[in-house]
């Protein structure tokens, strides 16, 4: 007659917290035990502004630096840093132009952003075809930054951000930054977008950096060192991914799935700085990166038979 191997199994219900962990500075993550998945925002360092200095050696944006998560059995998860703001009297064109968003255009054609990240910068114009020179603002997470504008004359303003409640509170981020030129006079400048971009900038008008840990880009700075080709793009917002339920991450995409991690395990998280801003222009808000461990209600055993002694025990019919 059948009958029972081994002690009676005894079940334990197990449950644990949701934790959310915001870095605003590279370090590492460990998962709590019972972690099996990951909900994140990761945004990009952003771009900085462009400007005219006196010695014009590096007047474009510096791009912002990656962030990023990293870790077995993930494939590392990044983004692109925020596109530099444009100008006007540089050559050749450095290429910091493109990014996780684009810096704004002025002399040089606007910076791309990058497919589900960000929105290209806004056009700027030379004095020949609309009568004064303009540059466009940077582009956000959640728009392309503003052409440049004739009625009423003025540079661009920065894209919008986008905003996210994977903390629990919706917080807008990743904003562009504002753009100025100075055309045989001041004229007027660009606002920072929405989400912390940077505010263009002149004698007339403060410039301002993008905000620190939301990714957004720098304001652009003109001035009356020339009369011709001064332009001050505003800088691209840093790239700007996420998976929490119900968002959209950069470039108007989808929450993308979350990531598959491992209990009690350590994670690199890369937090981005923000980019160089020209002299005298703003610099880019540095990344950040969010993450929440949802909350997990689980039952174990106490042990569990492998299926090998399953099934012997079945064959020798001692198995009920």
């Amino acid at each position: 007659m059948p009958r029972l191997i081994g002690a009676v199994q005894s079940v334990t219900a197990v449950s644990q917290d949701a934790v959310t962990t915001t870095f605003n500075s590279t370090g590492p993550l460990t998962t709590a035990q019972y972690t099996t998945s990951l909900q994140y925002l990761v945004i990009a360092g952003g771009g900085g502004g462009g400007g005219h200095p006196s010695s014009p050696t590096f007047t474009v944006g510096t791009r912002g630096s990656a962030s990023s998560i990293a870790g077995t059995p993930i494939t590392t998860l990044t983004t692109v840093g925020g596109g530099g703001g444009d100008t006007g009297a540089f050559s050749p064109n450095p290429g910091q132009q493109p990014g996780g968003s684009g810096g704004g255009g002025g002399r040089n054609v606007v910076g791309a952003g990058t497919t589900n990240q960000g929105f290209p910068g806004g056009d700027g114009a030379r004095a020949g075809s609309v009568g004064t020179d303009l540059c466009g603002g940077g582009g956000g997470a959640g728009s392309a930054g503003q052409d440049y504008q004739t009625s009423p004359v003025k540079s661009g303003n920065g894209g919008n951000g986008v905003a996210n409640n994977i903390t629990g509170s919706n917080v807008t981020r990743s904003g562009g930054g504002g753009s100025s030129t100075y055309y045989f006079g001041d004229i007027a400048v660009g606002t920072g977008g929405p989400g912390g971009g940077g505010n263009g900038g002149n004698a007339s008008n403060t410039v301002s950096a993008g905000t620190a840990n939301t990714g957004s880009g720098g304001g652009g700075w003109a001035d009356n060192i020339t009369n011709f080709q001064n332009f001050g793009a505003g800088g691209g917002a840093g790239g700007y991914r996420t998976s929490a339920p119900g968002q959209t991450s950069g470039g108007g995409a989808s929450a993308e799935s979350v990531l598959t991690v491992v209990g009690s395990t350590e994670y690199t998280i890369t937090v981005g700085g923000g980019g160089a801003g020209a002299t005298n222009a703003g610099a880019g808000g540095s990344g950040v990166v969010i993450t929440k461990q949802p909350a997990v209600s689980i039952t174990l055993a106490s042990s569990v038979w492998d299926i090998r002694t399953v099934f012997r025990l079945i064959v020798e019919d001692d198995w009920v």
